[in-house]
């Protein structure tokens, strides 16, 4: 898979996620790029460190891996080298819709983790159903085949407790975006490109 494809399906979603939001706002959104990286780094950086641990407490209950990135993967394919990619696009989208709820009063910190939850399983399943549309090859593959390998009702749980993490975690990081943003780059460098 050559960069190039990686960074074009990475870029097509970036504008779709984009478009969608403003659809959701009825309005183009405004982008403050501060605000935006820090969500993006961050989420991809906690993704990535949530799936290696999430796979591995898995293997270990159940004595199989719930899924395995065949796209450049890392640490056993439980994670994978794009996968700060994937997860930055989900973090974009967060970034986006939390601004739309907040300006709505339409939110708390409990209802935005149920929304990464639900929304966490439909962007992974349209994306890697994209993914292979395209390229004819999964991002991920998921073993229970609930949901067509794209993705899983058994992540519900996980992506629920991540809901809780990630939104506290960026509730508290938004006081240093640049330091944070900077912290969480470095961190899942070093997690993917020293494996």
């Amino acid at each position: 898979m050559t960069a190039l494809k990686l960074t074009l399906f990475a870029l097509f979603w970036i504008t779709f996620v984009y478009l969608i939001n403003c659809l959701i706002a009825r309005k183009f959104k405004k982008i403050e790029i501060r605000q935006a990286l820090l969500y993006t780094t961050s989420v991809g950086m906690l993704g990535v460190f949530g799936e290696v641990f999430v796979g591995h407490v898995y293997s270990f209950l159940f004595g199989e891996p719930l899924w395995l990135y065949h796209v450049l993967p890392i640490h056993n394919g439980f994670t994978s080298q794009y996968a700060p990619v994937i997860w930055g696009i989900l973090g974009f989208h967060l970034y986006l819709l939390h601004g739309t709820l907040t300006s709505r009063k339409a939110h708390s910190i409990n209802r935005l983790a149920f929304y990464f939850a639900g929304e966490a399983i439909i962007i992974e399943l349209m994306g890697n159903y994209s993914f292979q549309a395209v390229f004819h090859q999964y991002i991920f593959y998921y073993f229970p085949p609930d949901l067509w390998h794209l993705t899983s009702v058994q992540t519900l749980p996980f992506y629920l407790a991540a809901g809780f993490v990630v939104t506290r975690t960026l509730k508290r990081l938004k006081a240093e975006p640049v330091f944070f943003t900077l912290m969480a780059t470095g961190l899942a460098g070093v997690l993917v490109f020293m494996s």
